[in-house]
């Protein structure tokens, strides 16, 4: 067993600011569109499968499903360019590849739009091949996925994986009884400061674990570990502001559970090295906005 596994939905993601919050009957100006930004590969198997590529973990491998369109090539193509195994990704026969969009007001306050894959087109059904790489994975990261994906994850994952949970509210993915079993079987579990009463409430209706460890992200202000022998850890992050900050506290979760894999005793220089991964992302998204001119 020496494969990474990261199940979730896959997304082409289309990032774009208003100039105020949009409202019915209205018209809201758009004051950002970058073109780097627009049909950009995201969803959180991909952030989290690149940090940890970036890291030196060899070939991590996002389960999901795209659309045999041009935008499941560029999404695949994507995967592989970034170190990534792109077997995990089913291409949907006829299927349109997922997008998002992200939608910003002048808050920084951000609006999800999701359109996914056609209900009923095999979105939720794992293959023989991502059955396969997720039974053989010595570590399964579980994202926002198909219910009955997740279900089928848990069911195949050795005894011996280490699974992550990178948690998003979406009572759709995670019914009330899924919730409590992912929670229960996580190792680890990474969470927004938002989504913490989800995640405290769905543990303290699970099962314990042993050595569980939990971090909870807080934006700009860093992130806090805390960990299975009652210490906490907060390192201090450097000030860094960004106008689009999608997809850092996934890739925060690659980077830490990457220095796991080499270091599993190690859980505050991980989280380092997680801080790390997210820094570098949005360093390069403001390089981004600064070289691209506005294309609204």
């Amino acid at each position: 067993m020496n494969g990474v596994a990261i199940l979730g939905y896959a997304s082409m993601d289309h990032v774009l600011a208003l100039e105020g919050p949009p409202a019915l009957g209205r018209t809201t100006h758009v004051t950002r569109r970058d073109a780097a930004a627009w049909g950009r590969p995201g969803g959180a198997p991909y952030f989290v499968a690149r940090a940890m590529a970036a890291a030196g973990v060899a070939h991590p491998a996002p389960v999901s499903w795209i659309g045999d369109d041009a935008d499941g090539a560029a999404y695949r193509a994507a995967v592989a360019r970034c170190g990534a195994d792109d077997r995990g990704l089913a291409v949907i026969a006829g299927g349109r590849t997922p997008l998002t969009m992200m939608v910003y007001d002048p808050t920084g306050e951000c609006m999800c739009l999701y359109d996914a894959l056609e209900h009923g087109a095999g979105t939720d059904i794992v293959t023989p091949a991502q059955a396969d790489l997720i039974a053989t994975a010595r570590c399964m990261c579980l994202t926002v996925a198909p219910a009955q994906a997740t279900r089928a994850a848990l069911a195949l994952c050795a005894d011996t994986a280490r699974v992550a949970w990178v948690a998003k509210h979406d009572a759709r993915a995670l019914p009330d009884d899924l919730l409590r079993a992912v929670a229960g079987r996580a190792d680890i579990i990474f969470f927004s400061e938002t989504e913490g009463p989800l995640v405290r409430d769905a543990l303290a209706a699970a099962a314990p674990r042993a050595g569980r460890m939990l971090v909870e992200t807080h934006g700009p202000r860093g992130a806090v570990l805390e960990m299975a022998d009652g210490r906490t850890a907060r390192p201090p992050v450097a000030a860094l502001r960004v106008d689009d900050p999608c997809g850092a506290g996934d890739t925060l979760a690659g980077g830490m559970l990457a220095h796991l894999l080499a270091h599993p005793h190690d859980p505050v220089g991980a989280l380092d090295a997680g801080i790390g991964a997210a820094f570098a992302l949005l360093e390069s998204r403001q390089k981004e906005s600064r070289d691209e001119p506005f294309n609204g």
